[in-house]
């Protein structure tokens, strides 16, 4: 019979001859063939028919069963929809049984497919067979947690290490590490190890020499010039000389770049030769200083393999494999295993790769396992213009080298072919000529290769506008970045104000960004036109507010004492809205007893109404109180996610988010997406507030998309990611924020060579104080100063060693060379990934095309646009795109033939010169706080409306108590019968009853409230209580005495007995006199009651919970020295009767737990001294003794 394709969607345009060309191929035996395919061509569409023609009775039938076709997509969503369409196509032709075995069929990412050989002989290969896979939320925490250990573990022996760079750097805002630090090139290393045939041993660290003769023989040049630089010039060789007679260390070497000045240019010794000499520094410098390096480089490469190991045992631990471990595994087990791979040789008699475009070369040679002799059985399929998932390690090269090498081997009569699909059935034809005429390099474009689209006649237009431009472009120059995004979103909210006006649906207009880091900017632009407005695209979900709010309310209920990540966020989002005046109710108590005001802790006041009193009618805190003491009573009762989503319909956020149309919805479904998070969290490690809290922020880590709908036929304008974009098509599309990138100035820079190997250089990231031979002190802020010049420039003067004069100046196998070419070609490898997002951006638009280009202008009066096209686009577009390839920018019209006049705009925000010709500045941007000028103007909304619930539902269940995840030392004492405070002397019958009178450091004070009615003989804890309290105030008010009245106030507070009282004074007294008390006012930075929330300590994971948590009495640090501290345990009560061995035995616990808090917060020496407030030194009566230990 004959078999035909009975779907809904048939072949069209030119997909007819490329699939006839693709079955010939089979029917001949040609079986290595690549479909290139334009964006819109059908290309996937196409991969699906070649299986249904090769399960057809037309084939022979080819193939008898899906389980001999291979099919690698790159996502689990594309897989999923050539599975749907493989399985609807053989129900319509009545292959029912065929149909059955889709589910089952090798169709599937490439981390789908290694995971399915792995499982298949886990046995063999001494894997888990039930092993998990690790997404990038688990496994970068993960990872981290691995470096975190090692450098723990090998923190004293990487001295030299630490010369070079901070082992971990400082988080910025976002919560991300910012600068150099030996944590975050650990990370780069065991990426680029991953992604190698032989991991580390594949990695080659090019290291310097010191070579001073050519730069000596350029100083030499310099003595017969000038006297002044005659001068200079031996001051240099005189260091130099020096220099290489003696010792060679650090600073022996900084003193000498100090000294190596640069005479001025004079006639005797022109510029010329001045850049030239710079060079020659910049150079001999560089790969001396790296010379000295090497031990610091083999300490970081040894450091990164003990982190791939460590990493691989917390893998073990939990059965677990990574992405990377997917494809290396596979690959090892069919280059190793003989069985392994002998059972896939043959398997397969189609193996199609789609997206080939983002594969790279590990997996690559991964497939040619499953691809028969001479990759007969494989057909890629891809487009190498769409590659831009460089940052995930797509290699575009790969493509083209795999076409280049089926072309050559085609054209000498070997078996190959290469398929074209070239019509585009999205675009109308002028967007498709505007996208050419960018692109096309047959015509001057910027696309080297570029396979030109054609339309599809076919196709419907959807513009609803009658004579509006399809191609469109604006440029602003001048002013700063925020003033230029500003302007720009400001003219695409305007053109799209006019459209819709015109009576094209705001839902059919897009935003396209390069990156989303402004997006705010634009849609706050694009709704002050009166423009509904969501950003529904890109990895921002993390960074929304809403996301931000719902991460505050688990942290708080997960521990409420934890204001900074909890209550106070909490407090003042969205959810309650609280300002400064209920903040400052919230931390201010009434003392009834004193008649005075007191400071207090947020938590309290939301938990206690005792508040002072004239603050009036506060209607938000109270909405606050009761919303959230509900919540914390139920804690333990409900499930967390019920109380989360409880929490926020109670607060009246999303009745005032449905109030706010698109963009309200939009909140709301990020909302939404937040709580199924933590459902999805708790789901999985059951009700356990503060483990949900962790593993919500690892969520938060991922790249989330936002929670909007995506739908087309909205009212709201979207804004999306270009990478979110791809595969979707809109009519209108504006891009922007897509066409420059930042130069690349990473202190590692790595280039893969064509064996698979990788050569690495690595500046150092710091630069300590150092001596020279001769003592003197050399400040590394001044050397760091100078090594900057080499290669970045300072101010307006550019780098000594760039581009131009590396062939001049750099011997074969410089360092400094091989960093700058790496840098040049990161560079211009990204530059090049640049215009393939443009260009996929650009084939979005179905109808109407806008770019939003910019500019920035030198200082100056008259200054120059500033266009650097080694690291922007923006001047080869505007070349493409203007009349008499951009001569000018006084034009309103686009060079083609149809233009209209609006279609270019120029919108200069100062005056500038191009090309010769001055421009006056033409605009300013506008009033915010005006309408905009023929746009609805909205209503004026309430800044925060109180929503009153109609009815809450609650319900009391009993439910067990969660097991505790983490342990303060008090809990740990009490389980194991140790002491954990000082017992008084039995002699004293006062005392006796104080056993338990230190206030707990480990754990959090209960309020004056909650405490038992103490009985007539005094409540055995207040001493303590009353005493830590006092210390607090002492350092927080920086008072040198503690006032009688402020000391009577606590004590009447806490509930002291008169005999306590007068232990009290006693042991204040001690303290204010004691020499440990001066010995930490001399440190600079002093915190009382300093909370920590810590991984817990090896030993008392296992029985006591993975986290520790408490609080330091008093911890005292020192910006100038950041690795050590020094704590301060205050200890009420005790007996002199215990010897110094006794006490150090007895305090050794606690001092370790709060030590090994210290060092997992960088500390690497910490002085800890418990104070006996009561006890006087045996050696000194005026002094309290004091038990140290130095860890």
């Amino acid at each position: 019979m004959e078999f035909k394709l009975q779907s809904e969607y048939q072949p069209t345009g030119d997909q007819p001859q490329a699939i006839e060309a693709l079955v010939k191929g089979f029917k001949e035996g040609n079986q290595c063939e690549t479909l290139l395919g334009v964006t819109g061509s059908g290309k996937t569409f196409t991969l699906t028919r070649r299986i249904l023609w090769a399960l057809s009775p037309e084939s022979g039938p080819f193939i008898r069963n899906l389980d001999q076709v291979l099919a690698i997509t790159f996502t689990k969503d594309a897989a999923a929809e050539i599975r749907e369409r493989v399985r609807g196509a053989l129900i319509e032709e009545g292959m029912g049984d065929i149909a059955l075995q889709v589910d089952d069929a090798w169709i599937s990412t490439i981390h789908g497919m290694c995971s399915r050989i792995l499982r298949a002989h886990a046995l063999e290969l001494g894997l888990d067979p039930e092993f998990s896979v690790l997404d990038e939320s688990v496994s970068g925490p993960l990872m981290d947690r691995a470096v975190d250990a090692v450098i723990a573990r090998e923190r004293g022996g990487l001295r030299e290490l630490q010369e070079w760079y901070a082992l971990s750097g400082e988080l910025d805002p976002s919560g991300f590490e910012a600068g150099t630090s030996a944590k975050r090139l650990v990370r780069t290393l065991l990426e680029r190890a991953s992604a190698s045939r032989h991991g580390f041993d594949d990695m080659h660290l090019i290291r310097g020499s010191v070579d001073f003769s050519g730069l000596m023989d350029a100083y030499r040049q310099c003595l017969g010039a000038s006297a002044k630089a005659a001068e200079t010039a031996r001051i240099a060789l005189d260091a130099l000389e020096a220099y290489g007679c003696g010792p060679q260390t650090r600073g022996d070497l900084a003193a000498c770049m100090l000294a190596c000045g640069m005479p001025r240019p004079s006639k005797a010794f022109p510029k010329e030769q001045v850049a030239l000499l710079k060079a020659e520094a910049a150079d001999a410098f560089i790969n001396a200083y790296l010379a000295l390096g090497g031990p610091a480089l083999d300490e970081l490469l040894a450091l990164a393999r003990a982190v791939g190991d460590e990493y691989a045992a917390l893998k073990a631990e939990r059965s677990a494999l990574d992405n990377n471990d997917l494809l290396r595994l596979t690959y090892e087990a069919l280059r190793d295993h003989p069985r392994i791979r002998d059972a896939y040789a043959g398997k397969f008699a189609m193996v199609m790769i789609d997206e080939f475009q983002d594969t790279d070369q590990q997996q690559v040679d991964l497939i040619n396992f499953l691809t028969g002799e001479g990759g007969r059985a494989l057909c890629t399929v891809g487009d190498a213009q769409q590659s831009i998932y460089r940052f995930r390690g797509a290699e575009v090269e790969v493509f083209r080298r795999a076409q280049r090498r089926i072309e050559q081997g085609a054209a000498a009569g070997s078996e190959g072919s290469v398929v074209k699909l070239v019509k585009n059935f999205r675009s109308h034809a002028e967007v498709l000529e505007y996208v050419a005429r960018v692109f096309d390099d047959g015509q001057g474009g910027i696309m080297p290769s570029f396979l030109n689209l054609l339309p599809h006649d076919g196709r419907a237009d959807g513009l609803r506008v009658a004579g509006a431009s399809r191609r469109q472009a604006l440029l602003v120059a001048g002013g700063t970045t925020e003033e230029r995004t500003a302007a720009k979103a400001e003219a695409i909210a305007k053109r799209f104000r006019a459209l819709a006006d015109a009576g094209q649906p705001a839902g059919d207009m897009v935003l396209l960004l390069g990156g989303m880091t402004r997006a705010g900017v634009y849609a706050d632009a694009i709704r002050a036109q009166g423009l509904d407005c969501v950003i529904s695209g890109g990895s921002v979900f993390a960074s929304t507010e809403e996301a931000k709010t719902i991460r505050a309310l688990v942290h708080m209920l997960g521990n409420l004492a934890d204001t900074a990540q909890g209550l106070a966020p909490v407090l003042a989002s969205p959810l309650f809205a609280l300002g400064v005046q209920e903040f400052l109710a919230l931390a201010t108590a009434w003392d009834a007893q004193t008649g005075e005001t007191r400071r207090r802790n947020i938590e309290l006041g939301i938990l206690f109404d005792d508040d002072a009193p004239g603050f009036g009618d506060l209607p938000l805190l109270a909405r606050a109180r009761t919303v959230l003491r509900r919540a914390l009573s139920r804690l333990g009762k409900d499930p967390l996610a019920s109380i989360v989503r409880d929490v926020v319909n109670e607060s009246g956020w999303m009745a005032r988010l449905a109030e706010r149309g698109a963009e309200g919805r939009a909140q709301a479904a990020n909302v939404l997406k937040a709580i199924d998070a933590v459902a999805e969290a708790e789901a999985e490690l059951g009700n356990a507030p503060r483990q949900v809290a962790l593993a919500y922020d690892r969520f938060l880590t991922g790249k989330q998309a936002p929670g909007a709908l995506n739908e087309e036929g909205g009212n709201a304008v979207r804004i999306m990611t270009v990478h979110a974009s791809k595969g979707l098509e809109f009519p209108v599309v504006a891009v922007s924020e897509c066409f420059g990138i930042r130069s690349n100035s990473a202190r590692m820079q790595s280039v893969r060579r064509d064996d698979g190997t990788l050569d690495l250089v690595a500046l150092p990231g710091r630069f300590p104080d150092c001596r020279d031979s001769l003592g003197s002190l050399i400040e590394g802020a001044e050397v760091e100063k100078q090594f900057k010049k080499y290669l970045s420039g300072s101010g307006a003067t550019g780098p000594w060693l760039d581009a131009s004069l590396v062939d001049d100046v750099c011997a074969t196998g410089s360092a400094a060379e091989a960093w700058l070419s790496m840098r040049d070609e990161e560079d211009r490898l990204a530059l090049e990934e640049r215009a393939r997002l443009l260009y996929v951006a650009m084939t979005r638009a179905r109808e109407v095309c806008l770019l939003a280009m910019d500019a920035p202008v030198g200082r100056g009066k008259g200054s120059a646009l500033t266009l650097k096209p080694e690291l922007d686009l923006t001047p080869a577009v505007l070349e493409r795109i203007l009349p008499d390839a951009g001569a000018s920018l006084a034009c309103d019209r686009l060079v083609f033939d149809n233009a209209q006049a609006g279609d270019f705009e120029l919108i200069a925000l100062r005056d500038f010169s191009y090309g010769g010709v001055v421009y006056e500045a033409n605009a300013a941007l506008a009033d915010a706080e005006g309408p905009v000028a023929d746009a609805p103007v909205p209503e004026p909304m309430d800044s925060f409306t109180l929503v009153e619930p109609a009815n809450v539902y609650m319900r009391v269940v009993p439910a067990e108590r969660a097991p505790r995840d983490s342990y303060s030392y008090s809990s740990v004492s009490a389980e194991l019968h140790e002491e954990a405070e000082d017992h008084p002397e039995p002699a004293e019958a006062p005392i006796a009853e104080a056993v338990g009178e230190t206030a707990v450091s480990g754990g959090f004070e209960s309020p004056r409230d909650e405490r038992a009615v103490p009985s007539h003989e005094g409540d055995p804890t207040a001493l303590g209580s009353a005493f830590h309290a006092a210390c607090q105030w002492l350092i927080e008010l920086d008072r040198a005495d503690l006032p009688v009245e402020r000391a009577d106030a606590l004590c009447r507070y806490w509930g002291c007995t008169a005999a306590q009282r007068e232990r009290f004074d006693e042991a204040v007294a001690r303290w204010l006199s004691s020499d440990v008390r001066a010995e930490a006012l001399a440190w600079p930075c002093r915190r009382a009651e300093v909370p920590f929330y810590s991984l817990g300590m090896d030993g008392l994971v296992e029985r006591f919970g993975p986290y520790a948590e408490g609080a330091i009495d008093l911890l005292c640090t020192d910006p100038a020295r950041p690795g050590r501290a020094l704590l301060i345990d205050y200890k009420t009560g005790g007996t002199p009767l215990e010897t110094p061995e006794q006490l150090q035995e007895k305090h050794a616990l606690q001092a370790s737990v709060y030590a090994d808090v210290l060092h997992k917060a960088g500390y690497e020496q910490v002085t800890l001294r418990f104070v006996r407030v009561e006890v006087p030194d045996p050696s000194d009566p005026t002094q309290p003794q004091v038990v140290t230990y130095e860890l």
